[in-house]
């Protein structure tokens, strides 16, 4: 290949990749964060509870499963209640450039 050949494929990948990531970010902001699930769509056998294999079915945008887990299972006995569920805050998302404490 030519130095010619090269600079232009090398101009289209660069396009085709800010497009890409350009687009994703439109939709990602369009969308808004994604929408936390309800107790109900989690209590999967619909006992009024969520064990561990319940929560863990579903998908935990920051940290892994036992960590939320347990920071929603205030009382430590393995499972959420409804009031647990409702009362449990998720962490904001740090911003870029953000130190953890």
């Amino acid at each position: 290949m030519n130095h010619y050949t090269k600079l232009v494929l090398a101009i289209t990948l660069t396009i085709s990749a800010t497009s890409i990531v350009h687009a994703d970010n439109s939709e990602r902001s369009k969308n808004g964060p994604p929408q936390r699930p309800t107790f109900e769509s989690i209590d999967i056998n619909e006992d009024g509870e969520i064990d561990f294999d319940e929560f863990s079915s579903h998908e935990v945008p920051h940290g892994d499963y036992e960590t939320v887990f347990n920071m929603i299972d205030i009382d430590g006995d393995g499972i959420i209640t409804v009031e647990e569920f409702e009362s449990h805050k998720p962490p904001k998302p740090k911003k870029r450039g953000e130190k953890e404490q």
